[in-house]
């Protein structure tokens, strides 16, 4: 292998491509928050527990630590326009809820995206705080997605090979 530069500060793109997800949790105000996120990961099957790593400066980070819940959806091609703009802006900034349609969750007080193609609900099992990135324990509570059979089958989600680059 030729060596011809100092990846360092972008190793995680070397990690990519990777499904990204909308993490959908609920503002005081009820509306709900939405922010595009490709780090995460399952960490038990037994019980079922995945991690998001998200900026401890974020408003999902803190929203999720107030409400002790939130949603992963998994988004198909079609969503991919308004993918990138959930991922451009900041939820402090900018009210992004109306970028979807949601849907009351079956086990979560945070909704889901009604367009997506498979969600996963969690709640808040513990926070860990790591450089200027939080992990976040999430306990599966409930798993759907449409066009699943053991693997994807024909309605594939997006994947993002970093910055604003999807395929």
């Amino acid at each position: 292998m030729q060596r011809n530069e100092d990846l360092t500060g972008m190793y995680h793109r070397l990690l990519s491509p990777r499904i990204p997800v909308l993490v959908v949790s609920n503002r005081n105000d009820n509306r709900p928050n939405v922010m595009a996120c490709a780090w995460h990961t399952p960490v038990s099957m037994n019980p079922p527990i995945l991690s998001v790593c998200i900026m401890q400066k974020r408003m999902t980070h803190r929203l999720i630590e107030e409400n002790g819940d939130f949603t992963l959806n998994i988004p198909g091609r079609e969503l991919l326009d308004r993918v990138k703009e959930a991922g451009s802006k900041s939820g402090w900034n900018h009210d992004k809820s109306s970028l979807f349609k949601y849907a009351p969750a079956i086990k979560t007080k945070s909704p889901v995206i009604s367009e997506s193609i498979g969600v996963i609900e969690c709640t808040l099992n513990r926070m860990i705080e790591v450089g200027d990135h939080a992990v976040i324990f999430g306990n599966v509570v409930s798993a759907y997605a449409a066009g699943f059979d053991q693997v994807w089958r024909g309605n594939y989600p997006l994947l993002h090979l970093g910055a604003d680059n999807y395929m």
